[in-house]
């Protein structure tokens, strides 16, 4: 047993074993502390204290928000420890769901991503690690021979510092969620293209098939947005910095500010919405009907890739083969897909179509998800992507 004599002052020094109390004097009528507790307190302290180490750990402060670790019980520590492995069917629990738009339809996007930058520096140490090798195997050889493998090494050495310095000198996007580099595409050069018309509508749907909120920077006049997930916040940042920035949203409309590519200046159109067909996990796809300002209507999808392609006219399948082969290099570089389509569709066909689908969607009975999901289900062959 160990005495503490009420009224003292006490002192707590903590070993890395026990937590030693100690009395100023000895008086009568002590506080007697069992021997087995003195091993809970200082396990207690020593949580504590880790607490504090969590709190003020370099390593787990955000610099972005300015957000340090906030251990809020004494027990995390404890818990964390006895972590060994994560299991996820999301990549965006272990990646914070962050999303930079870096690539764009056939192959446009020369930036690289986490995964491809990795790979690259990994085959770039390798080599070095090979040549090192060989330089010390041939050590007591001809120098000329030597000289002549190195040689051959010289493009590979390069590779090498090349991408540690691109590495290195890697800056963060200029906007979040942004982080596309082509000059084919960005400045209004897209209107240069072969097919500028299809990177038209590329633009217009990413700005317009959505469901956000636009809210205004007063200290910039851009637009930030409040998305329903982070891909969607990103198509809208990428459509807005390559001159199609979504402005304004009403109950029946969708105004956005198109930049001219020559001259610069900015329109604003409005695009009425007809319909808007939610995604869903049977769906895997999203679509809006929207009517141009000159009357022209069009419908606008974006989802699965296999979706897609499953309702693509034989127009539309012409960019399949070449779209498809993109989507497996993109998917091998760690980057997430979908896939765009478009419908021009005449009146008379809309017509009859919202009739139908208007009657579904005010159907009573047990057979209206059915009817719904029936008339929100285009029939193949009807997509152009």
């Amino acid at each position: 047993m160990v005495y503490i004599p009420p009224g003292d002052q006490v002192y707590m020094i903590l070993t890395s074993r026990l937590v030693w109390l100690l009395s100023s004097d000895h008086r009568s009528n002590s506080l007697a502390i069992p021997n087995t507790h003195l091993a809970f307190i200082s396990i207690e302290v020593v949580k504590v204290l880790q607490a504090k180490f969590i709190n003020n750990d370099m390593h787990m402060y955000d610099e972005e928000t300015g957000t340090p670790a906030q251990a809020r019980t004494s027990n995390l520590n404890e818990e964390l420890g006895q972590v060994d492995t994560i299991l996820s069917d999301k990549t965006g629990t272990l990646t914070c769901n962050q999303m930079e738009f870096l690539k764009a339809g056939t192959a446009y996007g020369i930036s690289s991503s986490e995964v491809e930058l990795a790979a690259a520096k990994q085959m770039a140490m390798d080599l070095d690690k090979q040549d090192h090798d060989f330089a010390r195997t041939q050590l007591h050889n001809n120098d000329a021979d030597v000289n002549n493998r190195r040689g051959f090494h010289s493009s590979e050495i390069e590779l090498e510092q090349i991408v540690h310095s691109e590495d290195e000198n890697r800056h963060k996007p200029l906007f979040e969620g942004f982080n596309f580099e082509d000059s084919r595409i960005t400045n209004g050069n897209w209107s240069k293209e072969p097919h500028a018309e299809l990177l038209l509508l590329f633009l217009r749907i990413l700005a317009i098939c959505h469901t956000a909120i636009p809210e205004l920077i007063e200290e910039t006049g851009s637009f930030s947005y409040e998305a329903e997930s982070p891909d969607e916040g990103a198509f809208l940042v990428a459509a807005r910095e390559l001159g199609f920035e979504f402005c304004k949203r009403t109950q029946s409309s969708i105004f956005v500010r198109e930049r001219h590519p020559i001259s610069k200046e900015y329109v604003e159109r409005e695009f009425k919405l007809l319909n808007l067909l939610d995604f869903t996990s049977k769906r895997k796809r999203m679509s809006v009907i929207v009517r141009y300002e000159d009357g022209q209507i069009f419908l606008f999808c974006k989802g699965a890739d296999s979706i897609i392609f499953d309702r693509l006219s034989k127009q539309g399948s012409m960019f399949k083969e070449a779209t498809t082969r993109h989507l497996n290099e993109y998917g091998e570089a760690g980057l997430r897909t979908l896939a765009l389509a478009y419908k021009k569709i005449e009146e008379a066909e809309y017509s009859a179509w919202n009739e139908e689908f208007l009657r579904a969607k005010t159907s009573i009975g047990g057979d209206r998800e059915t009817m719904l999901e029936h008339r929100t289900n285009y029939k193949k062959g009807c997509l152009s992507a």
